[in-house]
């Protein structure tokens, strides 16, 4: 069910036919120099790409016990949940974030990033923050809490202003570039997400949307905002070299950055004013435009282009992070379901979490352990075959999964979902049991996978 596919060189696989006409008939000199990164300086391994790794292990433990616990097995832990979710979208995805974002950016403006001691001190301070904020969660320690989260917010800044501070001293019109108008868009975002996780936990506020719609706010900044604009903006520049084509059209690239903009402040604000049927929908309507446009440029890049698991699974996953947004019309006209609103809500979290946030946190995890060394001026030598410049390698594209493992884990997504909607059927186990099973085997087997990856990666590093 999980195999290693498609691990040749682009010049000895088979192409599939050709539709985008910006990539015809080049050359495997032209497709390997498409994957190379601009002349900025090069990607580097950093303690929060281990840490994020080490993150999704530490989730995979505590899904594993999750789904223990829903069968009675083991004793129940109250704060279970959260941290199995934030350890992998605050711990996971912010620690792969915070340790690529700011040398992307770098590397696309062609400025020097943030020093190694800088990056070091951040670190330290991003962890010792989220190991406080989860304390004091699972805990009920405000001030812990309240201390963890004012870090976490405060060195989000300091992303945003390191990005903005790229932006400011770029030179050559590449800060127009709009992949970096979702790098700038996405810690911003985040900032009001995390703003808003003081009012949910250690503070009552006291907004139009209630608790609940507070808790909505917070989700869509950090899930749709932070999370969704910054792979969005990442895979709109990485996508294409990972199967070595052209992005299909920069037109609906740039199009869709001013629709996803104006479509996250409604989303944002309209939960907290409890103006879900105006504002809110009118966010979403926004977002899902512009979303649309993302989904089709690289749906349309992949046919034109060499096509790999890694990038199939990625590709697939991007049609989940909407599922939320195909249950708000419910929610926000009060058409009935049948479903209790809260296990809506909840549920159609699943469908980011384990469709969309986790596959792509994978994929990412999987490229960084095969294409960054922690010294990549000395990696490089004077070979100068570019392996370690780009987060995309230029040869031997890392994929894990086929397409059967795929459609088993989109398979087990839905019915994971559809057992949690329908929890208190006696049939929903049915469903969520063997989903649960798969999605388990084929994140730790993912896992396992990466670890391989690396040693052999390093293996060969050593042996050459």
């Amino acid at each position: 069910m999980f195999a290693v596919t498609d691990t040749r060189r682009p010049g000895e696989r088979t192409c599939m036919p050709e539709t985008n006409p910006r990539d015809s008939r080049r050359t495997d000199a032209e497709r390997r120099s498409s994957r190379r990164p601009t002349a900025g300086p090069p990607l580097s391994m950093t303690p929060f790409h281990v840490a994020g790794i080490a993150f999704l292990f530490a989730g995979f433990v505590l899904a594993c016990y999750q789904g223990l616990q829903e069968f009675a097995l083991v004793p129940a832990v109250s704060w279970l949940t959260w941290t199995h979710i934030h350890f992998v979208t605050i711990g996971a995805f912010t620690q792969l974030l915070f340790g690529t974002l700011p040398q992307l950016t770098a590397q696309k403006l062609e400025r020097p990033g943030p020093s190694a001691p800088t990056l070091g001190a951040v670190f330290l301070g991003l962890n010792g923050a989220v190991l406080l904020a989860w304390y004091g969660r699972a805990f009920g320690e405000p001030l812990l809490f309240d201390v963890g989260l004012g870090t976490i917010w405060l060195l989000t800044a300091w992303l945003f202003a390191v990005v903005l501070v790229l932006v400011y001293r770029s030179e050559g019109g590449q800060a127009y570039d709009p992949t970096i108008g979702f790098y700038l868009l996405s810690p911003f975002v985040y900032l009001i997400g995390l703003t808003f996780a003081f009012g949910l936990y250690s503070h009552g506020w006291d907004v139009p949307g209630g608790w609940y719609g507070l808790r909505e706010a917070h989700v869509h900044a950090n899930a749709w905002g932070f999370l969704g604009l910054a792979a969005i903006g990442t895979l709109y520049d990485r996508f294409p070299r990972l199967v070595d084509a052209e992005l299909y059209s920069d037109r609906l690239q740039r199009s869709s950055l001013p629709l996803f903009a104006l479509g996250i402040v409604p989303l944002v604000v309209g939960p907290v004013l409890g103006m879900g049927k105006t504002v809110t929908a009118t966010g979403l309507l926004l977002y899902a435009a512009g979303y649309v446009l993302y989904v089709y440029t690289l749906a349309r890049t992949y046919r034109a282009g060499t096509p790999n698991g890694t990038a199939l699974s990625v590709l697939v996953a991007q049609l989940w992070i909407l599922g939320p947004a195909s249950f708000a019309p419910f929610i926000l006209f009060g058409v009935p379901l049948g479903i209790p609103d809260p296990w809506i809500e909840t549920g159609a979290l699943h469908f980011f979490f384990l469709g969309w946030a986790l596959p792509v946190a994978l994929a990412g995890a999987l490229l960084v352990t095969r294409s960054l060394e922690w010294a990549p001026e000395a990696a490089r030598g004077d070979g100068g075959d570019g392996r370690v410049e780009g987060l995309v390698p230029a040869d031997d594209i890392p994929a894990v999964v086929g397409p059967t493992s795929i459609l088993a884990w989109n398979l087990a997504v839905l019915a994971v979902g559809i057992g949690f909607f329908y929890q208190d059927q006696s049939w929903s186990v049915l469903l969520s049991g063997p989903g649960f099973t798969v999605l388990l085997a084929l994140w730790g087997m993912y896992l396992l996978e990466i670890v391989d990856w690396r040693w052999a990666t390093r293996t060969s590093d050593l042996g050459s």
